[in-house]
This record gives structure tokens, sequence and C-alpha cells, in this order.
């Protein structure tokens, strides 16, 4: 089960939109609705299915969160799942099971190949939360929200001027002290300098790295809680977010130091940081906390509506 979860973890880390895709949020004038089922592309075969939303939801539920969290932890995600589908959605945007352009999604068959025997023993709860989550979404002003998430926060949720140049209001800073008590919140990979190299010459070409490796990244600015807002990479200011899909790194709250054969990056939390931590919502629900509770300590001033 532990490699699941790593993967599911993994899953989580990379959901999420192009800064210029994210630019769409915000400024629409649609209402909101619920929706009874969704069509997605199937990216490897490229085939078009029409699920039910809960079927949908089941799917999204095992390759996003680790499927042995609590209830309200399970439902809260299936919920942040349904109301992430509805704003695409809104916005004529097509769903996929692509985790760069919509959220991650498991077949059926996938999700068993991935959990074996676990996949039965985890498909009640998952199927449970699926149905709450189908019937639940969460509106601003009316509007489906761009419900986004991660694994694990830095302390507490990320700004997501720092991620994808854009402000919501209710993607507010939010603390998760729990979250300093997951095992792995603080990790450190190294990288290869011809790796770093790679990775930032495909995002610009233009870059000019000095020959002293120690001084590829400089004047690193830093929020309280680590997350990198912005940092000089070869004469060129990339914010954090640009740096965490560049590099692929584990999280937005990182450092990233010389040490003489390599880049050691020390990062805290996993994921881009925003949103609801799903760590802290299963903290939350062991303590007695239901989903909607959860959603709206998460998504500041949002409301939980049954569609």
């Amino acid at each position: 089960m532990k490699k699941y979860i790593a993967m599911i973890l993994a899953a989580a880390v990379i959901i999420g939109l192009s800064p210029s895709l994210f630019s769409l949020v915000w400024g629409n004038s649609f209402t909101g609705g619920g929706k009874k089922e969704f069509t997605l592309t199937l990216t490897e075969k490229g085939e078009i299915i029409t699920l039910s939303a809960e079927e949908y939801l089941i799917g999204c539920l095992f390759a996003q969160i680790d499927v042995s969290y609590e209830e309200e932890a399970l439902k809260a995600q299936a919920s942040a799942a349904y109301t992430y589908a509805l704003r695409l959605c809104a916005e004529g945007r097509e769903l996929s099971d692509s985790t760069a352009l919509c959220q991650p999604y498991f077949t059926p068959a996938k999700a068993k190949e991935y959990y074996g025997e676990s996949y039965e023993k985890y498909l009640p709860e998952v199927k449970k939360a699926a149905e709450y989550g189908a019937s639940h979404g969460i509106y601003y002003e009316n509007k489906p929200i761009y419900s986004v998430y991660c694994s694990v926060s830095a302390g507490a949720s990320a700004h997501p001027d720092y991620i994808w140049n854009t402000s919501l209001p209710y993607l507010a800073r939010r603390e998760c002290p729990k979250d300093a008590e997951y095992i792995h919140f603080r990790t450190e990979n190294q990288m290869t300098a011809e790796s770093v190299r790679d990775g930032l010459l495909r995002f610009d070409p233009k870059i000019q790295m000095p020959l002293d490796y120690s001084l590829w990244f400089s004047d690193a600015v830093r929020d309280e809680y680590g997350y990198v807002i912005s940092v000089n990479v070869g004469g060129k200011e990339l914010s954090g977010g640009d740096l965490w899909r560049i590099l692929k790194l584990r999280s937005t709250a990182f450092e990233i130091i010389w040490n003489g054969t390599s880049f050691t990056v020390a990062t805290k939390g996993y994921g881009h940081g925003a949103g609801m931590s799903q760590y802290s919502a299963n903290e939350m629900a062991k303590e007695g906390m239901k989903a909607e509770e959860i959603l709206e300590y998460f998504y500041k001033g949002a409301e939980v509506k049954k569609v």
C-alpha cells in the first residue's frame, strides 16, 4: 500500500494549470449549477468517455488521495474534485485524465492495477465519498471555485500569486500546523547541474547560467513559511511556481544550493501548497470535523451547497 500512497501524493503534487490557463479563473459571469455526468478524454488512447458524476469521482479519488484517509477527508476531496470539474466545464474547457490540463483520474482498470487487492477493500468508502461529492459543490459568489488542493502544505497554505501569478479571495492563507508532523515534511534530494540546465533551457533558451554553479540561483525571496516568491536565475527573475514546474520540484517551499558536485534541493511539504491540504484535512476529520467544515476552512468565504 505504501508505494500506492506515494504515487497518489505525487499526483496531488503536479495538479495545477499553467499560468496562462489559470488567468481565466476570475471575472466571467456564469452562475453555479451542478452536473450529473461528465465527458472526459483518456489521453493514453485518445478515447472519449461519459460517466456519471459519482463514477467520475470514484476514479478521481483513487488517483488523487490516500484512500485510507478518514471518511470526512475523502468527502472533502470528492467535493473539491467535483467543483474543480464544474469550474472547467463552466468555462467551456474539456476534461481529461491529464494532470497538466485537468486533474488526475483512474479508470476502474487502472485503479485495480495500482491498488491490487486493496481496491476492493477501499471501494465502499470511496463510493460513499463520491456520492457526497457529486451532490456538494463549493461556491464563491454563486460561482464554482477553482478548488485546488495539495498533499501537504509547508505549515500554511501558499498564496496563488507565488504559483500562478493570480490572486483569488477564497485561496487566502490558512494555517495547517499539523502538516509539520507529516513523516516526510522535510526532504532533500540531489539534482545534477546537467538536469537543472536542461530544464531551464527548455523553459527559456536565452537564460545564461554563470560558470560558477553556486551563482545559478540568487536573491531568493521567501515568505515566513519558506514558500519561494521569486528567485534570480541567470539574470531572469522567476517565481517559485515557475521553478516548481520547470524542475518538477516536490514543493514550492524550497531551497536550491550547490554543494560542489550537485544541487541539493531541500523542500517542505508536498505539492504547490495552495488550497486544501489533504493531510490537514485528514487530521481535522480525525478531530471530528465534517467535510463541509473542512472545505469552508480552506476555501475562505466559499460556501458548500447541495446541488
